[in-house]
């Protein structure tokens, strides 16, 4: 039986995974999202700066970079390769049901104008319409998703020790309750 064997697991990794591709993209709860009208410079710029940064692809990209390796993860685990490839297809059509790049680039937009001056927005545009600026954009998913594996493969092999230090805390803690 392998680790991840709960539906409420899967769930819980899917959601880490949309928070994993953008830390912050939810809005603080006073701040309020952009809707199209707003006339804010920063906003307007912001607005500009997400249309050519992403796109519904990109966003499904960047998706399926950060589920690729929390499934190798759960194969390590011992989950079957039917399962895998069942669960793949189950998160990815969730995420072409569910996400919405109408609900999302409001909250990116407001992220960018929060993140960055108007200055910083202008160089950002004009780095984004130079073909480095398009290329960095276009290949930084398949570099997150590089990374997030050299990252992985390295704390794994770094798990023996911590294991080693947890241990004791679990065994001090076990069966003691919240």
């Amino acid at each position: 039986m392998f680790a991840y064997s709960s539906s409420g697991r899967a769930a819980g990794l899917c959601f880490l995974l949309l928070i994993g591709w953008h830390p912050g993209i939810a809005p603080a709860a006073d701040a309020p999202v952009p809707d199209g009208t707003d006339q804010d410079p920063k906003v307007i710029l912001a607005s500009e700066v997400v249309e050519m940064a992403y796109s519904p692809d990109t966003l499904r990209d960047s998706f399926q970079g950060f589920l690729t390796p929390a499934l190798d993860a759960m194969k390590r685990d011992g989950m079957p390769d039917a399962a895998e490839v069942e669960m793949r297809k189950a998160f990815l059509e969730w995420f072409d049901q569910e996400v919405k790049w109408d609900e999302m680039k409001p909250k990116l937009v407001q992220l960018y104008a929060q993140d960055f001056t108007e200055d910083e927005l202008r160089m950002l545009l004009a780095f984004l319409d130079k073909p480095l600026g398009q290329k960095v954009m276009a290949k930084l998913p398949l570099v997150m998703q590089d990374g997030a594996l050299v990252g992985q493969q390295y704390f794994i092999s770094k798990q023996d020790s911590l294991n080693a230090m947890l241990a004791p805390i679990v065994e001090k803690y076990k069966g003691k309750g919240p």
